[in-house]
């Protein structure tokens, strides 16, 4: 497996901490509904949806769901999960996904563009600019765009671990908390962390990014599981 960045590694992924991913992805979904009060018939767009956890979180609600990720394992799982929705494979270059979202989208627009736990993996925060410049023109004019799970000089590694032990041990998972633990410890996660350290972003800084694509930006607490980290909410300027 390559080991030049996350993009690889995470192109290259099967099954890593699914346990523990899944769990905290139905947290998000648990709290994002109840904040949002979800329809029927919203569309949702989960840019790096991996494989799908936010689709199986919705599962039943007959919600709308697209999803884009760049590993297209992830994606078939997706689809062979999902049929009722629509999923692609996407790579790690902007001008590359601008193309194919406007081939695949055809001019869609979504109550909610969600960018869950992928952020911390981009190469700086100019890329950020670039996917929320992309992704604007998708989110209708009352939607809500969610970067959700944001690492910044406030967040804690101890803190988290901790938010997601008493999370295990309320579901009775411990063993997935172990194992994922053990995942981050042992595998290529942690050598590829040694080279590519995830990317912090202040709140300074995803605002400036919000204002100087003409988004508002909100920020908001509760959504995730690890307490320290940080969620940001970006919508459209009122219409006057």
């Amino acid at each position: 497996m390559s080991t030049t960045g996350w993009g690889n590694f995470w192109q290259d992924q099967r099954q890593s901490f699914y346990a523990v991913m899944k769990m905290a992805t139905s947290y998000f979904v648990s709290k994002f509904e109840k904040q949002y009060s979800l329809k029927p018939t919203d569309e949702i767009f989960d840019y790096g949806c991996g494989p799908g956890f936010v689709a199986d979180s919705l599962a039943g609600r007959d919600s709308k769901i697209t999803g884009a990720d760049i590993n297209d394992f992830f994606i078939a799982e997706c689809r062979k999960n999902h049929p009722g929705g629509q999923f692609m494979v996407i790579t790690t270059n902007t001008a590359d996904n601008k193309k194919i979202l406007e081939e695949q989208l055809s001019g869609r627009q979504f109550d909610y563009i969600l960018l869950l736990s992928i952020i911390q993996y981009f190469k700086s925060s100019n890329d950020l600019d670039e996917v929320i410049d992309l992704l604007r023109g998708y989110l209708k004019a009352s939607g809500k765009l969610i970067i959700a799970d944001v690492l910044d000089e406030n967040t804690s590694s101890i803190k988290d671990a901790f938010s997601l032990l008493m999370h295990c041990i309320r579901k009775g998972r411990i063993g997935a908390f172990v194992g994922f633990i053990s995942y981050l410890m042992f595998s290529d996660y942690r050598k590829i962390s040694k080279q590519n350290k995830l990317l912090l972003f202040s709140e300074e800084t995803i605002r400036a990014i919000a204002a100087s694509n003409g988004l508002r930006c909100e920020k908001v607490n509760g959504l995730t599981l690890q307490k320290s980290r940080s969620n940001y909410v970006l919508s459209h300027a009122a219409v006057k």
